[in-house]
């Protein structure tokens, strides 16, 4: 089966993707989505408007053996940032069925690199191979993702290392559009039916109170961990409702993303 629900008002509140099926955007969501054998729930809010500098995307490949999802962070933010997302997003789009998520980032890195540093981007790329049992995270100057394992449910980072590239010699793991030549690794991490893992935009971690106290990693791990035992989409409703507490302000400081993801 093949299907695309793109960005153009399809998904309501839930999306099911399978085999080959691809969904994505710029635009702000608040729903829940089934792509393969993962389960997840994305909240995505623009600062100033109905699409900024944050990217997602999800896809479903090879017989649904593979869910993959992409996280990217265009520097800067609201809509006038947009036209560049909206470039990057497309980049991602033409490589999300690729094999290696390291080949990925290093395509859309060529692609994006031929825009100068306005298209700076932070990303990541999560592909679960439900065969392997197992999670390869690859990095682009992108926030450490948080996993979870059903068995002790302690939320952890999924630290970015700057092994297992493909190649020697160029700058690993940097930001997309530093470095056309930079090269990227991969993180395994064993998972199975019932961990979970969360993924983020700095938005997050950067908003501040009003004396300028951040949000922070600890802070967020610390969310996570008040509710661990919670739904997804209750789970993405508790960061996002302690984020307002602690900025007092809303959600007008940043392009915020979060998708909270548990294996089927």
């Amino acid at each position: 089966m093949s299907q695309e629900c793109t960005d153009n008002g399809d998904c309501e509140s839930h999306c099911r993707l399978e085999c080959s099926g691809i969904w994505g955007g710029i635009h702000n969501r608040d729903l829940d989505i089934t792509a393969g054998k993962v389960m997840a729930s994305i909240y995505s809010s623009a600062c100033d408007g109905g699409k900024g500098g944050d990217i997602y995307y999800f896809g479903v490949c090879r017989d649904d053996r593979i869910t993959r999802l992409a996280i990217a962070d265009v520097i800067g933010h609201g809509q006038t940032v947009a036209q560049v997302s909206q470039f990057v997003y497309d980049s991602l789009r033409t490589h999300m069925c690729d094999l290696d998520s390291r080949t990925i980032l290093g395509s859309v890195n060529e692609l994006v690199s031929g825009r100068g540093l306005e298209a700076m981007t932070t990303a990541a790329v999560i592909a679960y191979h439900s065969e392997q049992g197992a999670a390869s995270i690859s990095y682009a100057g992108h926030p450490p993702i948080l996993y979870s394992h059903v068995a002790d449910k302690d939320w952890k980072f999924a630290t970015p290392q700057d092994d297992n590239v493909q190649g020697a010699g160029a700058l690993t793991n940097v930001p997309l559009a530093i470095a056309p030549d930079a090269l990227y690794g991969n993180l395994n991490i064993p998972v199975a039916s019932g961990d979970r893992l969360f993924v983020y935009t700095d938005g997050i971690t950067e908003a501040c109170t009003p004396e300028g106290d951040p949000f922070g990693h600890e802070r967020l791990k610390d969310t996570l961990d008040a509710n661990r035992d919670a739904p997804i989409s209750q789970l993405k409703a508790a960061v996002v409702e302690t984020l307002r507490q602690h900025t007092q302000a809303g959600l007008s400081h940043d392009d915020v993303t979060l998708i909270a993801l548990e294996i089927s």
